[in-house]
């Protein structure tokens, strides 16, 4: 009835397919629990194989980093059961009835759900920039999500149905971290599939430092011109990449990249989602330079 599907890199998955394997096994319904390591060789997989030990639950550790893209669509082929709920390694589901709430709606039809993300509001996170950067566009209400529920689709907590995953699965050409969320949201609304947007939220744990977290923005912005560039998505459907053709267009590229390590340190030393931002801009116009 319902695989769960956790990727890892370098991190223990252990806490939270416990948590699950618990919920599940109370819920009496076939299930199974897959996880696996994209090829970290960390030792904090000694911690993962304790996963082997619990019922219905499986741990593998790759050798080779195939990356985020086809980590999980290895994870949906393994499964058998035909729904599919995918959560990262990092997570925690907020609710004790987790997964009795994503059951109800297994009577639905081609359906995409997505439960949700929320943000622990410890002294230690409100430091960070990775913490105010997920209150701010991540952290977001119900009504809000069902007024735009694309825009606030997430990889780290959704419900899909196997035979819809297979027709989309994650485009394999990224590697690296970031937007594969957004590629495959996009192609889930281009063959007419409805994403709904549901009270059912996981606590993302992982906060990045400050250094790592600008580092991993950066990567994602790399693949944001990938996509355009390969035609996997079209520039004029995102705000940000229409963003930087005016600036192209006004001849202002140089002069905005000029700016992106002033904006980098803002960003990183002021824990500042403004700088941030400013940074993605002025990143994304370097990148448009090279590409020019």
């Amino acid at each position: 009835m319902l695989s769960v599907l956790i990727p890892t890199y370098n991190y223990n998955a252990f806490l939270l397919v416990k948590n699950i394997q618990k919920q599940l096994v109370l819920e009496k319904i076939p299930f199974e629990i897959i996880c696996f390591d994209d090829g970290s060789n960390s030792s904090i997989n000694i911690n993962n194989e304790e996963i082997n030990t619990l019922s219905n639950a499986t741990f593998i550790a790759f050798k080779k980093n195939v990356g985020r893209s086809a980590i999980r669509n290895l994870l949906a082929e393994k499964a058998t059961f035909n729904w599919l709920l995918f959560l990262d390694a990092d997570v925690l589901p907020v609710s004790n009835n987790f997964i009795k709430n994503y059951i109800k709606y297994f009577n639905s039809d081609k359906i995409v759900f997505c439960g949700g993300i929320k943000y622990q509001d410890s002294t230690e996170n409100q430091k960070y920039l990775r913490y105010k950067y997920g209150k701010k566009n991540e952290e977001i209400s119900l009504n809000k999500r069902r007024q735009n529920p694309s825009k606030y689709f997430f990889t780290s907590n959704f419900l899909i149905q196997k035979a819809v995953f297979s027709k989309i699965k994650f485009e394999e050409k990224l590697v690296d971290y970031g937007r594969e969320d957004l590629l495959f949201c996009m192609d889930l609304i281009k063959e007419g599939y409805k994403i709904e947007q549901i009270a059912n939220e996981v606590y993302h744990l992982g906060i990045d430092d400050n250094a790592l977290f600008i580092k991993k923005t950066k990567k994602a912005m790399k693949n944001l011109i990938f996509l355009e560039k390969s035609n996997l998505i079209d520039a004029d459907s995102l705000q940000l990449l229409k963003l930087i053709n005016k600036i192209s267009k006004f001849k202002l590229l140089k002069a905005a990249a000029f700016l992106q390590p002033v904006f980098e340190n803002l960003a990183k030393n002021k824990s500042s989602v403004f700088f941030l931002n400013c940074m993605k801009v002025s990143y994304l116009c370097q990148l448009k330079l090279k590409h020019e």
